[in-house]
């Protein structure tokens, strides 16, 4: 029998009454590193020293009272270091019952354990940062809202991140991504728990419940502490983060749903333009699940073809009256909703990507109309030119010059038909990439114009590079001329610069008789406007092509 006790690998011993060693078999020395007889009539203190006597003296007690009893826990190894052991401690009882001593079995479970931690740890830590990651987040709010504890939730977004990663490498962004977290560790205040929840998000758990005082103070905090952040070598990028702070409440049904408020909050933070925070209302919420249901909705309509239609409002040229041309304008009649205004929806398509589809499925529409009104003009006319505006979203899409030239090529129109319309702040927000992009559509013999002209940024060190046709004065400098001479002044100011670079003029939001007379005067190439007409259904827009407009008297 004790030669099998001896080929166990669990390690055995027998201590009596008075926790002295009576017997111990081969694996137990081995791991004590003493012989038999080193060993017999010492205790575990005197063996492994009186902090670990201590915290086993329970479980012997226990043994001597007749329970077994089983533990997990880190021992001293006598090799140096920890081990992790199962350990048992089981009553020896003589052959009438009564207790002699009492068992201890250890077996070693180091490596188990190791590779357990190793699983947890990528299972609920950041591999970057060593932050706790998403899944230990929401694992703390459960614990908290299972126990009813108060909490205030803060998410960190690092505001044009992969902007700085994607020039300046996923090492730099490390680094920086590194340096905000030990700050944050640092310098942020009392929290609970820091987590990085996202590729260039981070979270902050405070329990209790904190003032608003106190949030705001913290925000600041975080805030600066990213303006801050460093790379490894000390250099530094000026980086913003946009803040979203939620309070835990009883509308709250899972922890989830305190981390989807503050994601919420911190989205509606970057809608101002990033650098700032918001603190979570239902509106909020009310909001992104409104936008969600357009998008479904809008995929939808663009999939089956249903509901969305091209609404074309006549352009025309101020000297003549005549009917120049045509922007074509994107509307959606909802099943349900009705009529939903391109302003709502528009800027769900940008968000989603959804503007690509949309707004080549309006070229190939608008290219379509003009190829076939052409040929019903009166013979002489001058040809019409169709205006279709061009999201930013399209104007950074590689593929886009080569959709142009299919479309052309499939509706059969002459490149010089069609004028593509871009907002001045779209165009110089990566003012060398647009260029090189305009120069192509112009390679093609498209024209070009820039839309809302003088509500932007443009610089006039990149406006004469432009390869562009047009500038088209924004409505708000139109309905303002009448105000005062200074607002009239920006607008004869406008004409002039397009006359001297060679662009021509289109003036939008000619609302009345006057407005048309001034802009006359101005020299104003084009103008459109409700006093022309509304954007209008097709099949009323080519009754304009046809014959001659209702506007004609009024010229």
């Amino acid at each position: 029998m004790l030669q099998i006790v001896d080929c166990m690998p669990t390690m055995v011993a027998l201590l009596d009454t008075e926790r002295r060693h009576i017997f111990a078999n081969q694996a137990y020395l081995d791991f004590m590193q003493v012989t038999m007889a080193d060993l017999t009539g010492r205790t575990v203190a005197e063996v492994m020293g009186a902090e670990l006597f201590r915290s086993t003296r329970g479980a012997a007690d226990r043994a001597l009272a007749g329970e077994t009893v089983q533990a997990e826990g880190w021992i001293p190894d006598p090799g140096g270091g920890q081990r992790y052991m199962l350990r048992v401690h089981a009553p020896h009882r003589r052959p009438d019952g009564t207790i002699a001593g009492y068992f201890v079995l250890l077996h070693d479970m180091t490596e188990r354990r190791q590779v357990q931690d190793d699983l947890f740890r990528l299972a609920y830590y950041d591999p970057v940062t060593g932050l706790g990651n998403r899944l230990l987040l929401v694992k703390h709010m459960a614990d908290y809202q299972a126990v009813g504890e108060a909490f205030t939730l803060v998410t960190v977004d690092v505001d044009r991140f992969v902007e700085v990663r994607t020039s300046l490498g996923q090492g730099f962004a490390n680094e920086l991504l590194i340096d905000i977290a030990h700050r944050l560790a640092r310098d942020a205040g009392p929290y609970d728990l820091l987590a990085r929840i996202s590729d260039h998000a981070f979270a902050l758990l405070m329990a209790g419940d904190a003032a608003s005082a106190e949030v705001e103070q913290r925000v600041d905090t975080v805030a600066g502490i990213v303006r801050s952040a460093r790379s490894s070598s000390g250099a530094a990028v000026f980086l913003t983060a946009s803040i979203g702070v939620a309070r835990c409440s009883d509308a709250h049904e899972r922890p989830e749903d305190v981390l989807r408020d503050a994601e919420i909050a911190t989205a509606h933070a970057r809608t101002g333009g990033g650098g700032r925070y918001a603190l979570f209302d239902p509106a909020m919420h009310t909001r992104v699940v409104e936008q969600v249901r357009l998008e479904h909705d809008l995929r939808d309509a663009l999939e089956r073809g249903e509901g969305l239609w091209v609404a074309y409002q006549p352009i025309v040229e101020m000297v003549t009256g005549g009917l120049a041309g045509f922007e074509a304008l994107v509307r959606w009649n909802h099943p349900e909703r009705g009529n939903i205004p391109p302003g709502v929806f528009i800027p769900i398509a940008e968000s989603t990507g959804l503007v690509v589809t949309l707004g080549h499925w309006v070229l190939r529409d608008a290219c379509r109309r003009v190829a076939d009104w052409q040929d019903k003009r009166t013979p002489g006319s001058a040809p019409l030119f169709m205006s279709v505006n061009l999201s930013p979203i399209q104007l950074g899409d590689p593929g886009f010059v080569h959709q142009v030239r299919n479309v052309l090529r499939e509706t059969g129109v002459e490149p010089s038909w069609l004028k593509l319309e871009l907002t001045e702040g779209a165009v110089m927000e990566k003012a060398e990439q647009s260029i090189k992009l305009l120069q192509q559509l112009r390679g093609l013999g498209i024209k070009l114009s820039i839309d809302d002209f003088g509500t932007g940024y443009s610089s006039l060190s990149y406006l004469h590079k432009l390869p562009i046709d047009s500038l088209k004065v924004d409505r708000s400098f139109v309905s303002a001329m009448h105000q005062s001479e200074e607002n009239r002044a920006i607008v004869r100011i406008i004409i002039d610069l397009a006359r001297l670079l060679g662009f021509d003029v289109i003036a939008e939001g000619i609302e009345t008789t006057a407005d048309a007379n001034l802009l006359r005067a101005l020299a104003c190439d084009y103008g459109q406007g409700y006093h022309f007409a509304r954007p209008l259904p097709p099949e009323e827009a080519e009754r304009l092509v046809v014959g001659d407009p209702p506007w004609w008297d009024g010229v």
